[in-house]
C-alpha cells in the first residue's frame, strides 16, 4: 500500500467534512459528504476495472486496502450488476462531490484549488489501481479521458448547482445503499477474472501470492542508480549510504562511532525528483535496518500549522507520529517561517518538530525541501535547524536530453513509443523550453503534462478511424505533440 496515496484519500475525506458544513452542501442529503465521496471513488474504480471487461482479485484487494470495502471478485460483480454501476460513458459523468467542490471554489475565490486536489486524487488513485494487476491500455485511456474531462469542467467553470444527487448515491425512495460491507461473513473465493466456471482459490492463498515482497538493498540501489539524470544527487546519496554502512559495521564490532544526523535538506526547483529520492531513501534505510517501516509521509505548511493556539503542536505531533519509522518529507519548508506576526504559528511548528525529532532520533528522518535561497533563510531562522540539518542535496534542473528520456520512459510504461519525427519534435520543444524556462517551470511534471496531453490528442486523432491497427495504438506521432502549449 502507498502511504502517500492513503494519506491523500484521508485528506480528501477531511475536505468532504468541511464541504458538508458549507452553504454549498444540500442539507437534504441523507448521507454524509464523506460517505458519498467514498462511494463515488468505489464506483469510479469499478467502472475503470470493467473498461477492459474483467475484474481481478488484485483489484478487489486494492479496493479493500484503500477504500475499506471487503468484497470478493464475484461479490463485486454481483454488486455492479444489482446496482447498475457500470456505464461505458462514465468518463463523461462528473461525480457529484467533485462538482460541489468546483462550485464551492468558484463561489469563494475562483481558484479551484480544492477541486484540483480532488482531480489529482482521482488521477493518482486510478493510476495505482491500473498498475495493481498490470497496466492496461484500455483502462489507461479511460482514466486519461475521465481526468481530462474533469480538468475541462474545472477550466470552463460551467458549474452546476450541486443540489442534484446521483441516484446510486442518494435515492430517497430506493433500497439501494452505499456499500457498507467491511468484513465478510465467510471466507470469499476469487474466481478467474475471465470466466466464472474455472477452478477457484481461497482468499488466503491469493493474498499470499499477491503480497509484494520488500525490495532488497541491491534492488533499491539499482533503482536509484537507474534514474534518469540526477547524477550529482545519486553520487551524494551513494556516498551517504556508504558512510552509513561503515558506521553500522563499526557499531556491530563494538567500535566507537560519532553521532550522525541523517536529516537532510533538498534544494531545487519543482519536478526535479526530490520526492522520488526521499521515497527511495526511506526504503533503503529500512533495508539497512536504520528505520523500522521505511515509508514516506509527505506534508507542507497546511499539514503542520494550525489556526489557533495549541492546534499547531497537535497537528505536528500527529503528522510526525504517522512518519515515525520512516521519512517525513516537508515540501516548501521555508513557508513555515516567512511570517513573523503574532498570529502565525509557523515557528511553533518548527519548535515542536525539533523536539519530536530529538525524542525520536533513532527511528525518524526528516527531509525539508524547497527552492535554494528560501531554504537557506529557513535554516537560519532557528538555531536548532542548522545543527540538525547538516546534509544538503541540490537537485539541478533536467537537461533537454534528460527530459526526452523521461518522456520516452513514460511512454514505455504505457506500452507506447514515439515515432522518429515525434521524438525530434519533442526534443526541439524541450530545448526551447530549457532555454527560456518560465518562472513556474516544473521539469519532470511538465513532461508528465506534455505526455498526458499527447495521449488525449492521439485519442482524438484515432477516434475517427474506422480501422485502427495495433501500431497506430502504440505510436505517438508528431501531430499528437505539435498542438501542445504548456
Amino acid at each position: 500500500m502507498s502511504f502517500r496515496l492513503k494519506e491523500a484519500i484521508d485528506t480528501a475525506y477531511q475536505l468532504c467534512d468541511a464541504l458538508e458544513k458549507s452553504s454549498i452542501w444540500d442539507k437534504n442529503n441523507t448521507a454524509s459528504a464523506r460517505d458519498i465521496f467514498r462511494g463515488e471513488l468505489f464506483h469510479f474504480l469499478l467502472n475503470l476495472s470493467f473498461t477492459d471487461g474483467k475484474l481481478t482479485a488484485a483489484e478487489s484487494k486494492f479496493i479493500k486496502e484503500y477504500l475499506g470495502f471487503d468484497y470478493s471478485v464475484s461479490e463485486l460483480k454481483e454488486y455492479a450488476i444489482t446496482h447498475r454501476v457500470y456505464s461505458s460513458d462514465f468518463t463523461n459523468n462528473m461525480p457529484y462531490c467533485f462538482k460541489a467542490f468546483v462550485k464551492a471554489d468558484n463561489d469563494i475565490n475562483s481558484v479551484n484549488e480544492t477541486a484540483s486536489l480532488i482531480l489529482n486524487l482521482y488521477r493518482r488513485l486510478g493510476q495505482a489501481f491500473i498498475k495493481c494487476d498490470g497496466s492496461d491500455k484500455s483502462e489507461g485511456y479511460s482514466l486519461s479521458v475521465f481526468c481530462n474531462n474533469m480538468e475541462t469542467y474545472i477550466d470552463s467553470k460551467l458549474v452546476e448547482s450541486a443540489n442534484k444527487s446521483f441516484s446510486y448515491i442518494i435515492e430517497k425512495d430506493s433500497d439501494v445503499k452505499l456499500p457498507v460491507k467491511e468484513t465478510p461473513a465467510y471466507t470469499p473465493t476469487f474466481p478467474d477474472s475471465d470466466t466464472q466456471n474455472q477452478d477457484t482459490e481461497s482468499a488466503t492463498e491469493t493474498d499470499a501470492e499477491e503480497t509484494e515482497p520488500e525490495k532488497t538493498l541491491e534492488e533499491l540501489l539499482d533503482e536509484l542508480n537507474s534514474l534518469i539524470g540526477l547524477e550529482k544527487v545519486k553520487t551524494d546519496v551513494n556516498s551517504l549510504i556508504n558512510l552509513v554502512k561503515i558506521r553500522k559495521i563499526r557499531q556491530e564490532r563494538g567500535m566507537d562511532s560519532p553521532d550522525m544526523s541523517l536529516h537532510m535538506v533538498f534544494s531545487g526547483n519543482p519536478g526535479t525528483g526530490k520526492t522520488t529520492i526521499a521515497r527511495l531513501l526511506a526504503e533503503i534505510y529500512k533495508a539497512m535496518g536504520l528505520l523500522s517501516k521505511g515509508h514516506l509521509i509527505e506534508t507542507d505548511r497546511s499539514g503542520l500549522v494550525g489556526g489557533y493556539v495549541g492546534q499547531t503542536a497537535l497537528k505536528v505531533q500527529e503528522v510526525a507520529q504517522k512518519a515515525k519509522g520512516g521519512v517525513l518529507f516537508i515540501d516548501e519548508a521555508y513557508s513555515l517561517t516567512v511570517n513573523r506576526s503574532s498570529t502565525d504559528y509557523g515557528f511553533e511548528a518548527v519548535d515542536t518538530l525539533l523536539k519530536y525529532m530529538e525524542d525520536n532520533r533513532d527511528d525518524l528522518i526528516v527531509i525539508v525541501a524547497g527552492y535554494p535561497e528560501p531554504m537557506e533563510e529557513f535554516l537560519n531562522s532557528n538555531p536548532g535547524l542548522k545543527s540538525r540539518f547538516n546534509k544538503y542535496l541540490h537537485f539541478d534542473d533536467y537537461t533537454p536530453d534528460e527530459l526526452i528520456g523521461i518522456l520516452k520512459l513514460n511512454a514505455r510504461k504505457a506500452d507506447l513509443k514515439l515515432s522518429e519525427n515525434a521524438e525530434k519534435f519533442a526534443l526541439d520543444f524541450f530545448v526551447k523550453r530549457c532555454e527560456n524556462r518560465p518562472e513556474n517551470y516544473a521539469n519532470g511534471r511538465d513532461v508528465r503534462n506534455f505526455f498526458e496531453k499527447a495521449l488525449i490528442n492521439q485519442a482524438n486523432r484515432l477516434a475517427s478511424f474506422e480501422i485502427i491497427e495495433d501500431d497506430q495504438l502504440t505510436t505517438l506521432e508528431v501531430e499528437d505533440f505539435n498542438t501542445i502549449l504548456l
